[in-house]
């Protein structure tokens, strides 16, 4: 599970450093996180929710990780400790994404003896400089 404050409607400075060196150490070393399941949140005070949740949501699907996914997007609202309480909306969408994530976990184990994932594919990098 990713997760990130916002701040000036993105992710957080410090989680964005962890993350580019935690996947960048991920992607030299056979991709660590490849086929585990992943999810994105963002905790935002009033707006900025959708672009801190798709540059998480970029990490994740760089890696080649499995997304699952709720009713809406997930972001809670609330400014201080406990405020997000009230946002009834967004604790059903963190509620049902918990579920979806647990599930597919359950999926995943259950079937991989019987369905081994597809084999890792080197990346073609492409400079379009000529």
């Amino acid at each position: 599970m990713l997760g990130s404050p916002v701040h000036f409607s993105g992710v957080a400075g410090t989680m964005k450093s962890f993350l580019d060196r935690a996947f960048f150490v991920s992607s030299v070393n056979g991709g660590m996180f490849r086929h585990k399941v992943g999810a994105a949140v963002a905790a935002v005070r009033r707006s900025g929710g959708i672009s801190t949740l798709e540059t998480l949501n970029h990490y994740i699907n760089y890696s080649e990780m499995i997304m699952p996914s709720s009713n809406y997007w997930n972001v809670a609202h609330g400014h201080t400790p406990g405020e997000m309480e009230q946002d009834a909306e967004g604790k059903q969408i963190m509620e049902i994404l918990g579920r979806n994530m647990a599930w597919i976990m359950k999926v995943i184990r259950f079937a991989e003896k019987e369905f081994p994932p597809p084999e890792t594919v080197a990346k073609t990098p492409t400079n379009f400089i000529r």
